[in-house]
Formats: C-alpha cells, structure tokens, sequence
C-alpha cells in the first residue's frame, strides 16, 4: 500500500494504490497537510489503483475533507470503482464528496467544491406511511 503524490494544473493528485485501511490512514494524512503546508488548496483522490476502503479509511476522508474546506480548498474524489461507488452510496457520503466518474476528463479541476448534503425532509424515500420505500 502506497500514496503517489503529483500536480495536475493546480490540484494535488494523490493515487491511492491497494487499500486505504486504519494501518495507512495517517499516511494519507500526512500527504494531504504537508501540501496544504506548502499553499496548495485543490485535492483529487485517485481510488483507480485501490480495491478496498475500511471505515478508519472513510473517517481518514472524512477528516481530511473537514480539513482541507477549512483551508478554503476543495476535495474530489476520482476512478471509484463500482464496489467504492456502492459504499459511498451506501453510507451517504456520496452528499459530502464530489465525485467524479471514471470516464470524465482526467485533468478537470473545475467546480471541486463538494456536494451540499440534502436535507433529510428533502429526500421523498423517506415517507413515514410507506415503509418500503426507505432505504
């Protein structure tokens, strides 16, 4: 398991290569504020390498995402296979990162702000007189 950092016109790509687990976490870390250290403010997460991510991996995103919109930098997440797009659809983070398919452009930097959460009202499957429809 390893991070590869590179610069993409202005964003900091890091390729997530094999699986993004507790043991590595700190390392992800690690890349991402020693780049925001050095002024950098646009982040792309490449997943086109990596099979798997744990729930230490997804709180590691989580907070890394906290951090990176606090530095008034944006986060992307790329080449999500179809098993990563499931469980970030699954567990709604979906909302919260911007994620871009695997047949987009690959340089495209624009519009890296993440997604608004929706509202729970906002959501129609959550109809209390029909209790199939929730997810």
């Amino acid at each position: 398991m390893s991070f590869r950092t590179t610069k993409q016109d202005d964003a900091v790509v890091i390729a997530v290569e094999g699986q993004l687990v507790a043991g590595n976490r700190q390392q992800l870390r690690d890349a991402v504020n020693s780049e925001i250290e050095r002024g950098s403010r646009a982040f792309v997460i490449d997943f086109a390498e990596a099979g798997y991510v744990d729930s230490a991996g997804l709180g590691a995103l989580v907070s890394l995402s906290k951090k990176i919109r606090e530095s008034s930098g944006s986060l992307r997440l790329k080449n999500l296979n179809e098993d990563l797009r499931t469980l970030f659809e699954l567990t709604r983070l979906d909302t919260l990162f911007a994620l871009d398919d695997r047949d987009e452009q690959a340089g495209s930097t624009a519009d890296l702000r993440p997604k608004s959460a929706p509202q729970r009202g906002d959501d129609q499957r959550w109809r209390r007189s029909d209790p199939d429809t929730r997810p």
